[in-house]
């Protein structure tokens, strides 16, 4: 997979691949596990590019997550999975 082209501006960077917006989805999951969209949106934006940081490096570009988070971030979807799969059925009211 090639690399992208790196940011030099937080402000340049789309929404949705900024470190506060995904760092804060994954924080909201962990007390709604059955809610599988929000961890779900999170992996797709990390497995298709990178997410960033509000630092810059050495070279000034801004920093982005490790594989480290990205490895993080997918536990959490199959934990959510795997919450969902082991739930009993539960009768309708």
């Amino acid at each position: 997979m090639a690399r992208s082209i790196p940011y030099h501006d937080y402000s340049a960077v789309p929404w949705y691949r900024t470190s506060a917006f995904n760092s804060v989805f994954l924080f909201l999951q962990l007390p709604m596990l059955p809610f599988v969209p929000v961890s779900l949106g999170v992996c797709i934006v990390l497995l298709t590019g990178d997410v960033y940081y509000d630092k810059k490096d050495a070279k000034g570009d801004l920093k982005r997550w490790g594989f480290g988070n990205k490895i993080a971030a997918v536990l959490v979807l199959v934990a959510c999975i795997a919450f969902l799969i082991c739930q009993p059925l539960r009768p309708a009211l």
